[in-house]
């Protein structure tokens, strides 16, 4: 074959292959086979191999956020095993029309704490997404432990923003009353958080009459708790390696608060 001949080959092939790529890259996905690319996602282990099969998947969008968006909330419903991981997800691509479907997600016992951090990534601190953290936290039904502490982190986070942050003054008042309802209410797990972030933003808090008040019904309300956890394995663990934390930090801080002496404590 002659030199002349082998470069048309090999021009050939170039082309061809330029061609194909362009295929590809023009290729409309459907719904159904980006739903599969995400889950997909769930089976890779390194960091990297995620967010780069991620990129695929919104490639296959044309990099549509706002089509994206529906698929990920559409595989919530479809899929029990994707509802967590999607819900956290929408928080990146900030697209209002999910602001709907997060709010219905907002009091839900495994996915509410997502939803309201989804919802304030899309439209921040709002009357409507202040109100609906007061509804989800003053919901009762949290015998997840893990859920329970996400609730106590989203309370403890959304206190610390309001008073860091010159803007939400508006906010300020409300919070901190949602706060200490929450911790003296419907709060069963880490009680340093809420407590601590209101002791910081609040001096006069710390040896108060209120506090001493407000951490003597949260002994009570969690020692309920666990003494009604069925007597199996994983209460067991629970009780060891949580309950004994929580009262620890309780009966320090109440004991500190005993000894001011109590009977000259501020309101």
């Amino acid at each position: 074959m002659t030199r002349n001949g082998m470069k048309g080959i090999i021009v050939i092939a170039a082309c061809a292959s330029l061609w194909n790529y362009a295929i590809a890259q023009t290729r409309v996905y459907t719904d159904a086979e980006v739903k599969t690319q995400i889950v997909w996602t769930v089976r890779l282990r390194h960091l990297e191999d995620v967010r780069n099969s991620m990129k695929r998947a919104e490639m296959m969008t044309e990099y549509d956020t706002n089509r994206f968006a529906r698929i990920l909330r559409e595989l919530a419903v479809e899929d029990e095993n994707q509802t967590g991981k999607s819900i956290r997800r929408l928080r990146f691509y900030r697209t209002p029309e999910s602001l709907p479907f997060l709010y219905a997600y907002s009091t839900n016992a495994l996915y509410g704490a997502d939803a309201l951090k989804s919802i304030f990534a899309i439209e921040g601190v709002t009357s409507n997404s202040v109100a609906a953290t007061g509804n989800y936290l003053s919901m009762t039904n949290f015998f997840i432990l893990n859920s329970a502490c996400d609730r106590t982190r989203l309370c403890r986070d959304l206190l610390r923003k309001v008073y860091e942050e010159q803007s939400l003054a508006c906010y300020r008042t409300n919070v901190l009353c949602m706060a200490l309802e929450y911790n003296s209410t419907a709060n069963v797990t880490t009680p340093n958080g809420v407590d601590a972030e209101v002791c910081a933003i609040d001096p006069d808090y710390r040896y108060s009459q209120r506090r001493l008040a407000a951490l003597r019904q949260y002994n009570s309300n969690i020692t309920s708790y666990f003494n009604s956890l069925p007597e199996t394995a994983e209460s067991y663990n629970r009780r060891v390696s949580v309950f004994a934390f929580q009262t620890n930090y309780l009966n320090c801080a109440i004991n500190e608060l005993v000894a001011y002496p109590e009977v000259n404590l501020p309101d």
